[in-house]
């Protein structure tokens, strides 16, 4: 049997911390609608307030996540959709504000949503979700298009709204040159910041390290020139890690696990 090629998922903590909350990224996109909590977005190097009814959508291999800024009751749900759910659809054009380049900002704000209907459109995927018990139905399927038919009539996405300067400065300057030689050495000689400085501002702002940030761009991105039929050794090189071998020792050391096979 197929997989879905989507999937929702609502989450409730009775009372949140970043403890199990760090940035990633995936093959897949992402429909985020906030409802309840004390906690702010991170997307690449944006942040966003968040206020119970906003949506944030998250584009393919965008490192993101969500931030608690004090431990109280949270609640979301999540659209995961692959590229394939278009296609089977019949809808391609709705999956334009996911791919177009062009276009900047992964916010909707709560007020936009009602006056659009999709703050209306998430309830009712929420109930038919739970009827179903998360099966794939001809009924949370129509949903999901609607959801994306309304979202397709957004012509600007909200830009962040509150930011670290320095660590989105940094972000941007590692997703702009991750294949090249990144490090705390040459991040500290390029903004005139200790290393020792750059490396908790970083950390506090993304649950990441500079290093293990860097890692899991470039493994992004080996998957991806992967998926282009590059072979994996070139992929590796491409992707700013010279070779597989480092690749190799790269990602286990990250995941704890060896890559195995990668699929093209």
């Amino acid at each position: 049997m197929k997989a879905p090629s989507y999937s929702v998922h609502t989450r409730i903590i009775a009372q949140a911390n970043n403890d199990n909350f760090f940035l990633h990224n995936h093959d897949f996109y992402e429909i985020y609608m906030f409802t309840k909590g004390d906690s702010e977005y991170i997307v690449e190097g944006n942040t966003y307030t968040l206020e119970p009814g906003d949506i944030i959508l998250i584009r393919r291999s965008e490192m993101h996540r969500v931030f608690h800024k004090s431990e109280t009751e949270y609640a979301r749900t999540v659209i995961e959709l692959y590229p394939a759910f278009f296609n089977e659809n019949n809808c391609p054009e709705y999956e334009l504000p996911f791919t177009d380049t062009e276009k900047e900002g992964n916010k909707i704000s709560a007020e936009l949503a009602r006056k659009l209907g999709l703050s209306d459109a998430f309830r009712r995927l929420e109930t038919y979700t739970q009827e179903a018990n998360g099966a794939d139905t001809p009924v949370c399927r129509s949903t999901i298009i609607e959801i994306l038919y309304l979202i397709s009539k957004i012509s600007t996405f909200l830009g962040d709204d509150t930011h670290d300067d320095l660590v989105k400065q940094i972000l941007l300057y590692i997703n702009n040159n991750f294949t090249e030689n990144v490090n705390l050495d040459s991040l500290s000689e390029r903004f005139f910041v200790s290393k020792y400085h750059i490396c908790k501002i970083f950390k506090n702002g993304t649950g990441h390290t500079v290093h293990s940030y860097v890692t899991r761009k470039r493994i992004t991105r080996v998957r991806e020139l992967r998926k282009q039929g590059k072979p994996i050794g070139e992929a590796a090189y491409l992707s700013g890690f010279g070779n597989y071998t480092s690749f190799y020792r790269a990602y286990l050391k990250e995941f704890g696990t060896p890559p195995g096979k990668m699929d093209k």
